[in-house]
C-alpha cells in the first residue's frame, strides 16, 4: 500500500488511513471521499482534522485564501463518516 504524509503533523501513513482534500481546476476545495478525484490533493490524518484550520494548511498548500466555511464543511464531512 502506498504511503502519504499528513499535511498537518507531517507523519507518514498508509494512503487508506488518510483523508484527501483536493482543489479542482476551478478553485473549489472539497473533501475527496473516493481518493480518486483528478485534482491537486493533500492528505490529513484523522487526529489532525481539527488542527488543519489552526495551522492554515489549505492556504499553505494551495497558496490562496480559504474561507473558514471550507474547513467547517471538511470537518463535518469527515466526522459524519
Amino acid at each position: 500500500m502506498p504511503t502519504r504524509m499528513c499535511a498537518v503533523c507531517r507523519k507518514r501513513f498508509e494512503k487508506s488511513e488518510l483523508n484527501r482534500v483536493v482543489m479542482s481546476e476551478s478553485g473549489e476545495i472539497f473533501y475527496d471521499r473516493t481518493g480518486k478525484a483528478q485534482a491537486r490533493g493533500l492528505y490529513i490524518c484523522r487526529e489532525c482534522v481539527r488542527e488543519a484550520e489552526k495551522k492554515r494548511v489549505f492556504e499553505r498548500e494551495y497558496k490562496r485564501r480559504v474561507e473558514p466555511s471550507v474547513y467547517e464543511r471538511f470537518v463535518s464531512e469527515v466526522e459524519s463518516g
